[in-house]
This record gives C-alpha cells, structure tokens and sequence, in this order.
C-alpha cells in the first residue's frame, strides 16, 4: 500500500474510498458556513423589513 501525494492510497481493496462523494478543499466547507448564515441573517431582516412596511401601510 502506498499513498500518493494527494493523500489517496494505492493498493487498498475497495478501491480507496467508501464514498464516491468528492472531499471538499480547504477553505470551502467553511465558505459554505459562512455563506449560510449571512443568507439567513439577510431573509431575517427582509422578512422584518417586510412586515414594518405592512404595518405603516
């Protein structure tokens, strides 16, 4: 068995990986997080934007 320099190992009987899902790269999960959340906050303050102008209407 031996490991190439992208970390995956040659030689192992399930062809190396349980999954076939691809490993995100560095930085991207944490993109991903950060993104989520400033989605979330910006449809909190739409939604609260919404309803101030429902009610001065």
């Amino acid at each position: 068995m031996t490991i190439s320099r992208s970390g995956e190992m040659n030689g192992v009987g399930l062809s190396g990986r349980i999954s076939s899902r691809p490993i995100p790269k560095r930085g991207q999960v944490k993109v991903g997080i950060v993104v989520g959340l400033a989605h979330s906050v910006a449809s909190i303050f739409s939604q609260s934007l919404r309803n101030r102008r429902a009610q001065f209407s």
